[in-house]
């Protein structure tokens, strides 16, 4: 992360906080995922603003769109009455903990790889087989 100046790194990080502040007062999962979306968001406007920023970034920005996308997608189910896949009871708690580690990340320029792995495996168990997995016991939260 060394190579986002200061600046943009402290716009993200505080960024990250408050989204993970707003998806935490919010009851509604809707809400929350409308919430997270602004994660992936900024992380696209700081390489805009900053196209030379490294590609930790851009693998920050896929994995996050990436995740919204299939969450938006599995709570629209659940909202029309799709009851077949849920999500785990503690799911958006597990999200807004890796928010928070991400930006922790960002701040002191450390590697965010094993923070993007714990999202990518949580967006997997909102998933048809990543789901069947975790009934199974085969594929946990990580913590």
């Amino acid at each position: 992360m060394k190579e986002i100046s200061e600046p943009y790194k402290t716009i993200l990080a505080d960024e990250l906080a408050l989204i993970r502040e707003k998806m935490d007062s919010e009851l509604d999962p809707m809400k929350k995922v409308y919430y997270y979306s602004a994660a992936y968001a900024m992380v696209q406007r700081i390489f805009n603003l900053e196209p030379e920023s490294n590609q930790q970034l851009i693998f920050i920005h896929v994995v996050l769109a990436m995740s919204y996308n299939q969450i938006k997608e599995r709570v629209n189910q659940i909202v029309v009455g799709n009851q077949l896949i849920t999500l785990p009871e503690d799911f958006f708690d597990k999200i807004s903990l890796c928010l928070q580690q991400l930006e922790e990340k960002i701040r002191n320029n450390e590697d965010t790889y094993t923070i993007l792995e714990k999202i990518a495996v949580l967006t997997y168990i909102a998933d048809g087989n990543g789901h069947y997995l975790s009934e199974k016991g085969s594929l946990t939260l990580l913590e």
